[in-house]
Protein backbone atom coordinates (compact mmCIF):
# COMPACT_ATOMS: atom_id res chain seq x y z
CA UNK A 1 0.00 0.00 0.00
CA UNK A 2 1.46 3.29 -0.74
CA UNK A 3 0.99 6.47 0.90
CA UNK A 4 1.46 10.18 0.44
CA UNK A 5 3.80 10.88 3.85
CA UNK A 6 3.36 14.49 3.41
CA UNK A 7 -0.27 14.44 3.75
CA UNK A 8 0.12 12.19 6.46
CA UNK A 9 2.59 14.46 8.54
CA UNK A 10 0.51 17.11 7.86
CA UNK A 11 -2.20 15.42 9.38
CA UNK A 12 -0.32 14.06 12.40
CA UNK A 13 0.77 17.93 13.10
CA UNK A 14 -2.75 18.65 13.53
CA UNK A 15 -3.60 15.42 15.80
CA UNK A 16 -5.58 13.63 12.98
CA UNK A 17 -6.51 10.44 14.89
CA UNK A 18 -6.50 8.49 11.22
CA UNK A 19 -3.25 9.87 10.02
CA UNK A 20 -1.84 8.99 13.43
CA UNK A 21 -2.99 5.41 12.96
CA UNK A 22 -1.51 5.58 9.17
CA UNK A 23 1.95 6.80 10.49
CA UNK A 24 1.84 3.84 13.16
CA UNK A 25 0.78 1.26 10.78
CA UNK A 26 3.84 2.51 8.36
CA UNK A 27 6.77 2.51 10.64
CA UNK A 28 5.59 -0.92 12.86
CA UNK A 29 6.99 -3.46 10.45
CA UNK A 30 10.54 -2.39 10.38
CA UNK A 31 10.67 -0.24 13.88
CA UNK A 32 9.36 -3.18 15.96
CA UNK A 33 12.59 -5.35 14.93
CA UNK A 34 14.38 -2.57 16.69
CA UNK A 35 12.33 -2.34 19.98
CA UNK A 36 12.23 -6.36 20.40
CA UNK A 37 15.77 -6.76 19.99
CA UNK A 38 16.20 -4.26 23.17
CA UNK A 39 13.04 -4.99 25.22
CA UNK A 40 13.78 -9.17 24.66
CA UNK A 41 10.03 -10.02 24.15
CA UNK A 42 7.26 -9.08 22.56
CA UNK A 43 5.19 -7.07 25.65
CA UNK A 44 8.42 -5.17 26.04
CA UNK A 45 8.79 -4.25 22.68
CA UNK A 46 5.15 -3.48 22.33
CA UNK A 47 5.61 -1.17 25.04
CA UNK A 48 8.27 0.74 23.69
CA UNK A 49 6.97 1.65 20.50
CA UNK A 50 4.00 2.39 21.76
CA UNK A 51 5.74 5.01 23.69
CA UNK A 52 7.83 5.86 20.88
CA UNK A 53 5.28 6.59 18.71
CA UNK A 54 3.66 8.77 21.78
CA UNK A 55 6.59 10.81 21.63
CA UNK A 56 6.67 10.94 17.65
CA UNK A 57 3.19 12.22 17.60
CA UNK A 58 3.92 15.03 20.42
CA UNK A 59 7.21 16.05 18.82
CA UNK A 60 5.85 15.73 14.79
CA UNK A 61 5.14 19.74 14.61
CA UNK A 62 9.32 19.49 15.40
CA UNK A 63 9.94 17.59 12.11
CA UNK A 64 11.25 19.85 9.78
CA UNK A 65 11.86 17.47 6.57
CA UNK A 66 15.34 18.43 6.64
CA UNK A 67 16.32 14.38 6.40
CA UNK A 68 14.24 11.10 5.61
CA UNK A 69 11.07 10.94 8.15
CA UNK A 70 11.85 7.37 9.32
CA UNK A 71 15.33 8.56 10.30
CA UNK A 72 13.80 10.49 12.31
CA UNK A 73 10.89 8.38 14.13
CA UNK A 74 14.27 5.78 14.20
CA UNK A 75 16.12 8.30 16.48
CA UNK A 76 13.02 8.40 19.05
CA UNK A 77 12.47 5.05 18.84
CA UNK A 78 16.32 4.08 19.64
CA UNK A 79 16.00 6.56 22.33
CA UNK A 80 13.14 5.05 23.97
CA UNK A 81 15.06 1.47 23.60
CA UNK A 82 17.63 3.27 25.83
CA UNK A 83 15.62 4.63 28.00
CA UNK A 84 13.84 1.05 28.67
CA UNK A 85 16.99 -0.29 28.95
CA UNK A 86 18.45 2.06 31.39
CA UNK A 87 15.46 1.62 33.96
CA UNK A 88 15.91 -2.19 33.82
CA UNK A 89 19.93 -2.69 34.32
CA UNK A 90 22.23 -1.55 36.75
CA UNK A 91 26.15 -0.70 35.43
CA UNK A 92 28.73 -1.80 37.68
CA UNK A 93 31.41 1.34 37.46
CA UNK A 94 33.98 0.29 39.13
CA UNK A 95 35.26 -2.01 36.19
CA UNK A 96 38.50 -1.05 35.16
CA UNK A 97 39.74 -0.53 31.96
CA UNK A 98 42.51 -2.45 31.88
CA UNK A 99 39.46 -5.94 32.40
CA UNK A 100 38.20 -4.84 28.34
CA UNK A 101 39.90 -7.53 26.65
CA UNK A 102 39.86 -7.56 22.68
CA UNK A 103 37.71 -10.48 21.69
CA UNK A 104 38.49 -12.21 17.98
CA UNK A 105 35.25 -13.08 16.08
CA UNK A 106 36.22 -15.36 12.80
CA UNK A 107 34.57 -12.78 10.14
CA UNK A 108 33.09 -16.33 8.66
CA UNK A 109 31.88 -17.79 12.14
CA UNK A 110 28.55 -16.15 11.61
CA UNK A 111 27.92 -17.81 7.65
CA UNK A 112 26.78 -20.42 9.91
CA UNK A 113 25.00 -19.04 12.73
CA UNK A 114 20.90 -17.88 11.70
CA UNK A 115 20.09 -13.83 12.53
CA UNK A 116 17.35 -15.56 15.01
CA UNK A 117 20.11 -17.39 16.69
CA UNK A 118 22.11 -14.28 17.40
CA UNK A 119 18.90 -12.12 17.96
CA UNK A 120 17.98 -15.45 20.92
CA UNK A 121 22.22 -15.12 22.35
CA UNK A 122 22.35 -10.91 22.89
CA UNK A 123 19.05 -11.39 24.72
CA UNK A 124 20.58 -13.74 26.88
CA UNK A 125 23.00 -11.70 27.61
CA UNK A 126 23.09 -9.63 31.00
CA UNK A 127 20.78 -6.39 29.75
CA UNK A 128 23.32 -3.75 30.45
CA UNK A 129 25.75 -6.33 28.45
CA UNK A 130 23.09 -6.52 25.80
CA UNK A 131 22.44 -2.61 25.70
CA UNK A 132 26.37 -1.70 24.77
CA UNK A 133 26.59 -4.92 22.54
CA UNK A 134 23.50 -3.45 20.76
CA UNK A 135 24.11 0.05 20.68
CA UNK A 136 28.01 -0.75 19.50
CA UNK A 137 27.03 -3.10 17.29
CA UNK A 138 23.76 -2.18 15.70
CA UNK A 139 23.32 1.34 16.00
CA UNK A 140 26.76 2.43 15.15
CA UNK A 141 28.10 4.03 18.10
CA UNK A 142 31.06 4.52 19.66
CA UNK A 143 32.41 3.53 23.13
CA UNK A 144 32.48 7.62 23.94
CA UNK A 145 28.83 8.19 22.62
CA UNK A 146 27.76 5.05 24.50
CA UNK A 147 29.49 6.27 28.07
CA UNK A 148 27.20 9.94 27.37
CA UNK A 149 24.00 8.30 26.32
CA UNK A 150 24.14 5.75 29.14
CA UNK A 151 26.18 8.09 31.85
CA UNK A 152 28.76 5.38 32.46
CA UNK A 153 32.76 5.41 31.52
CA UNK A 154 34.26 4.52 28.02
CA UNK A 155 35.96 1.37 30.50
CA UNK A 156 32.52 0.18 31.00
CA UNK A 157 31.40 0.43 27.92
CA UNK A 158 34.26 -1.33 26.32
CA UNK A 159 34.47 -4.27 29.24
CA UNK A 160 30.81 -5.22 28.73
CA UNK A 161 31.03 -5.08 24.66
CA UNK A 162 34.14 -7.39 24.96
CA UNK A 163 31.93 -9.81 27.59
CA UNK A 164 29.22 -9.73 24.86
CA UNK A 165 31.97 -10.65 22.14
CA UNK A 166 33.52 -13.41 24.62
CA UNK A 167 29.95 -15.22 25.23
CA UNK A 168 28.86 -14.77 21.49
CA UNK A 169 32.30 -16.58 20.54
CA UNK A 170 31.74 -19.34 23.26
CA UNK A 171 28.81 -19.98 21.76
CA UNK A 172 29.79 -19.90 18.18
CA UNK A 173 32.97 -22.31 19.29
CA UNK A 174 30.40 -24.59 21.09
CA UNK A 175 27.61 -25.20 18.55
CA UNK A 176 30.44 -24.64 15.43
CA UNK A 177 33.41 -27.40 16.10
CA UNK A 178 34.52 -26.38 12.57
CA UNK A 179 35.34 -23.08 13.69
CA UNK A 180 37.72 -24.19 16.69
Amino acid sequence: MKINLPIIIEGCQRNDLLSQQQLYKYCYAELIKICYRYGGDADAAGSIFNNAMLKVFRSIATYKEEGKLMGWIKTIVVNCCIDHCKQQSVFIESISNGLAEEIYIRPDALDHVAAKEIQQLIRQLPPATALVFNLYVYEGYNHRQISEIIGISSGTSKWHLSEGKKMMKHYLEKNNPVLN
